[in-house]
């Protein structure tokens, strides 16, 4: 018993860690797209998750939502802060620090 147990666990973390790993490709590929539009240099290896729960999306079904960090620049010495919000597989929003700053 003990070691169907242990095998249950071993997938759960497996499953859980491709989900996040397709998510974070996610967040990579909206900050880069977003970078491009707005002609700014995104640094590479800056996106890191910072936030993980869980929200209801539009349908009231219960989705994860993830927030990530990025930096980018604009003229390769100033470093500046961005952030990808998704909700499930979606992207919510992309903000860029000096483009569309979102106020609270």
């Amino acid at each position: 018993m003990f070691e169907l147990f242990l095998i249950f666990l071993v997938v759960l973390a497996v499953l859980y860690w491709q989900t996040a790993m397709r998510a974070k490709e996610t967040a990579v590929n909206a900050a880069t797209k977003e970078c491009q539009r707005c002609d700014v240099q995104l640094l590479d290896q800056t996106v890191q998750q910072i936030k993980l729960s869980m929200s209801r999306d539009q349908r009231r079904q219960w989705r994860v939502w993830r927030e990530y960090e990025f930096d980018y620049t604009d003229n390769g010495e100033t470093r500046y802060r961005g952030s990808v919000t998704l909700l499930g597989r979606r992207v919510l929003r992309v903000a860029l620090e000096t483009f569309n700053p979102v106020i609270h």
